[in-house]
C-alpha cells in the first residue's frame, strides 16, 4: 500500500509545484489536489493506480492515462515537470514527451472534448475542496 504522500503513484511534498493564485502569486494546491487528478484519469481510462504507477509503459491505453495524468498535473495544478517526474517515478523529458504528445492530440476534436471535460471537472473539484477547507 502507498503512504498517503505517494497516492496514485504521485509525491505531494511542499516543495511540489504550485498552482498561480491572485496577482500571480505561487501557492501550493490543494491537499488532495493530486491524487484527485490522478483518480479522475484512472476513472475516465478505467485504468487502476497500479496500472499509472507501473514502471514500464504498459498498454497503450494505460501509457496514455498517464501522459494524460502528467498533462494535467502540469496544466491544471502547474507543477513542474521535475516534481511531475519525480511523483510519477519518470525523467523530466518523459513527463515533457507526455505533455507535448497531449497537446498535439487535442487537434482531435473527440480528444480535445474529453481533456476539457476533464480540466473542467477538475477545475470544480478542487474549487469546491478549497471553499469546503476555508469554512471548516
Amino acid at each position: 500500500m502507498l503512504e498517503p504522500a505517494q497516492e496514485a503513484g504521485v509525491t505531494h511534498g511542499a516543495g511540489m509545484g504550485a498552482a498561480t493564485g491572485e496577482a500571480g502569486r505561487r501557492r501550493c494546491p490543494a491537499p488532495g489536489a493530486g491524487p484527485l487528478v490522478t483518480a479522475c484519469v484512472m476513472s475516465v481510462f478505467d485504468v487502476s493506480e497500479e496500472d499509472i504507477a507501473r514502471g514500464s509503459r504498459g498498454p497503450a491505453r494505460v501509457a496514455l492515462a498517464r501522459q494524460v495524468a502528467m498533462y494535467l498535473h502540469h496544466v491544471i495544478l502547474a507543477r513542474t515537470l521535475t516534481d511531475i517526474a519525480v511523483g510519477f517515478g519518470r525523467d523530466r523529458t518523459t513527463v515533457a514527451h507526455a505533455c507535448r504528445l497531449v497537446e498535439d492530440r487535442r487537434d482531435e476534436p473527440e480528444f480535445d472534448a474529453m481533456i476539457s471535460e476533464l480540466e473542467s471537472a477538475l477545475h470544480a473539484g478542487l474549487a469546491l475542496i478549497r471553499s469546503t477547507r476555508r469554512a471548516a
